[in-house]
């Protein structure tokens, strides 16, 4: 399959992670991928943990994030490096959401859904 190298978020259909929480596969190849989550106001993102490496950019929101034993609230601008085998979730305290994440490697269980 050749690589591709050009997505348009106008192109991508939502799909349904969790009762309130979407998500777009954006960009992806090689070792990397990035998703748009799309949170409703309230949602929760159960704490859990993957051998992925995470980086998180908040877009829009305002969100409180649990790593490892750590909790801090984050808003548009703000990001989080999320460990690989690190426990971690979030949940939407104002407002709706969205978040950047980003993976390495690519998030196989999210592409075969």
């Amino acid at each position: 399959m050749e690589q591709k190298y050009f997505f348009y978020d106008n192109q991508i259909e939502l799909e349904k992670v969790e009762d309130q929480i979407e998500r777009k596969i954006l960009a992806r190849g090689g070792k990397m991928m990035i998703s748009k989550v799309y949170f409703q106001e309230g949602a929760v993102a159960p704490r859990h943990q993957h051998f992925h490496e995470q980086v998180t950019y908040c877009l829009k929101g305002k969100v409180e994030f649990y790593i490892g034993d750590q909790t801090a609230i984050i808003e548009p601008g703000d990001s989080v490096y999320i460990p690989p085998h690190c426990l971690h979730g979030c949940k939407v305290l104002e407002g709706d959401a969205i978040l950047l994440d980003i993976f390495t490697p690519q998030r196989e269980d999210f592409l075969s859904n």
